[in-house]
């Protein structure tokens, strides 16, 4: 198969373009970054500009669509500005690249939304339930959480009105064993990690369930929860809720020592994805 990566020269687009390639895929890396001394393959794209999402987009069998805007690029003194541009550029590419693999008449598009659309960081509402899940209410609170929501009704759209199918993969924090290194600090202060429910996923995680959701049997949008089945905290899970408040009275069931206050299990399900590896391996090793 071959798979257009966009963001393909990041961090997680270069992880998930290895894991491609690994499995016998061809992979098209799609980015930004100047042409010179980019690897065989590379199309450079502004994704904002629907002619060159088309472009990018030509001749490929899926996508891979990780390109998005975390932090706005821009300098302002008024955030709302900066928040705007986030949403704006984040909303824009989405479609374009939607609407550009629909031109090619692709019909499976794996893409990178987020844990944020539920809630994190939880300054205006806290949880309904947890652990978190596909079933709780999507209530994003910053611009980038309403661009992935957006993004997640564009994919409705799309699978509708062009009998596609698009998988979204709610990532919690990517981590890899450099940022592993750093977890002493994090731990010294728990509230840190309180803002997501101390989740995080492992970035080979991520690579796995992007190259699995490629061939899932799965029909129009999905979305899917992609997070560790552990904390990111050395404290049992039982002490993190206590600081939650009301926390606790909002469990669905009983959790394991350490288990994570996100739930992966319909990612499990559908796409047979099992953890590549947890900070604890890292520090066993």
């Amino acid at each position: 198969m071959r798979v257009a990566v966009t963001g393909g020269l990041g961090r997680i687009g270069r992880a998930v373009g290895a894991e491609l390639a690994a499995h016998g895929h061809e992979t098209v890396p799609v980015d930004v970054a100047p042409m010179r001394a980019q690897e065989p393959g590379y199309r450079r794209a502004d994704l904002r500009e629907l002619w060159q999402a088309v472009d990018a987009l030509d001749g490929v069998d899926a996508v891979v669509h990780l390109a998005a805007t975390g932090v706005p690029d821009s300098h302002t003194l008024h955030s709302d500005l900066a928040e705007g541009a986030t949403f704006t550029a984040n909303t824009t590419s989405t479609y374009n690249v939607f609407q550009a693999a629909a031109v090619h008449g692709v019909k499976r598009v794996v893409w990178a939304s987020s844990e944020t659309v539920l809630g994190p960081p939880f300054r205006i509402g806290g949880p309904t339930h947890l652990p978190l899940d596909e079933d709780h209410p999507v209530r994003p609170e910053t611009s980038y959480a309403l661009s992935k929501a957006t993004g997640e009704g564009l994919a409705h759209h799309f699978a509708h009105c062009h009998a596609m199918t698009l998988v979204a993969l709610r990532f919690s924090v990517v981590m890899d064993r450099t940022d592993y290194a750093a977890l002493p600090e994090y731990w010294a202060r728990p509230e840190r990690g309180r803002w997501n429910l101390w989740s995080y996923v492992d970035l080979d995680d991520v690579a796995m369930s992007c190259r699995l959701a490629l061939t899932a049997d799965v029909e129009g949008a999905t979305a899917l929860m992609i997070a560790a089945p552990d904390t990111l905290s050395d404290r049992p899970t039982a002490e993190l809720l206590e600081t939650l408040g009301e926390g606790a009275k909002l469990t669905t069931r009983p959790l394991g020592a350490f288990e994570s206050l996100q739930c992966s299990a319909k990612a499990r399900e559908l796409l047979g994805r099992r953890p590549a590896r947890s900070w604890r391996d890292a520090y066993a090793g």
